[in-house]
């Protein structure tokens, strides 16, 4: 299986991205592109974070002075639990701007469903 640069695996999220926002006005665009950006950013970030947590772990152990010892979460699974709700709340946001679709478009079955209790 060929192995991509983390530069092409950007671009193709990037895209993916576009494609899934193709359809609002580009007054939105303007704005929501930048997010997409930082959203992007931050998948690569987690990523990364969580290579690192399954190397160190969500604790680890600490020293403050000669005879204090003990453990804490780990400094990467701070940096991973701040980092995810923040992309969390970048996707809500990114969501909230995609174009609502229409009702008459997507039928759900509980028509067709309560015609069968009727009968």
């Amino acid at each position: 299986m060929p192995r991509y640069s983390e530069k092409t695996l950007r671009k193709k999220r990037l895209e993916q991205y576009r494609e899934a926002f193709k359809n609002i006005d580009d007054d939105k665009m303007a704005v929501v592109q930048r997010m997409i950006d930082f959203a992007v950013d931050l998948e690569f970030r987690l990523a990364d974070l969580q290579k690192e947590l399954d190397e160190v772990g969500f604790v680890e152990e600490y020293c403050n002075g000669q005879n204090q010892f003990g453990t804490k979460e780990s400094t990467a699974s701070k940096a991973y639990s701040t980092t995810l709700k923040n992309y969390n709340s970048l996707i809500r946001t990114l969501l909230s701007c995609m174009p609502q679709k229409s009702s008459d478009d997507v039928d759900d079955g509980f028509e067709a469903f309560v015609g069968t209790l009727k009968k």
